[in-house]
């Protein structure tokens, strides 16, 4: 490419929040193409790593937290590890059902377009249950739990 350095460094500012597939664009910075040489676009397009605790959708972060069935039953705290190396407490006092997720408001990916604001830390729960019960203990249940 005439008159330009074969090699050019970009440097890149990431914002907090963007999703996938956002594009910064370098305006006539690649190789000189065509009959009149114009100079192209050079286009970076973000992509998301996948994360060992979080899965993103939009601005929400969705944590999924294994709870044993006893604590499912009658309340329990969730540590959960968050972006920003803080380590989130939240408790649960509701009996956590199949379906039942636990939503923290504002503690998901900051919204890029909305300075200040941030999505939702959403908590989805895999109860463990036991792999066997003695007989002592299932008469116990029985009596305990309603039917």
């Amino acid at each position: 490419t005439a008159g330009r350095d074969a090699e050019k460094v970009f440097e890149l500012n990431i914002k907090p929040g963007w999703k996938a597939g956002t594009k910064l664009t370098f305006p006539n910075e690649g190789d000189e193409y065509g009959p009149t040489g114009q100079a192209q676009d050079i286009v970076f397009v973000v992509k998301e790593k996948p994360h060992e605790h979080f899965q993103r959708e939009g601005h929400d972060l969705v944590y999924k937290a294994k709870v044993p069935l006893v604590d499912a039953l009658t309340g329990f705290k969730v540590d959960v590890p968050m972006l920003d190396n803080r380590v989130l407490r939240v408790n649960v006092q509701d009996v956590v059902k199949p379906t039942y997720t636990k939503i923290v408001r504002g503690e998901g990916m900051p919204r890029a377009k909305e300075p200040g604001q941030k999505g939702d830390l959403v908590i989805t729960f895999d109860v463990v249950w036991p792999t066997r019960l003695d007989d002592n203990t299932k008469a116990q249940l029985k009596a305990l739990l309603p039917r």
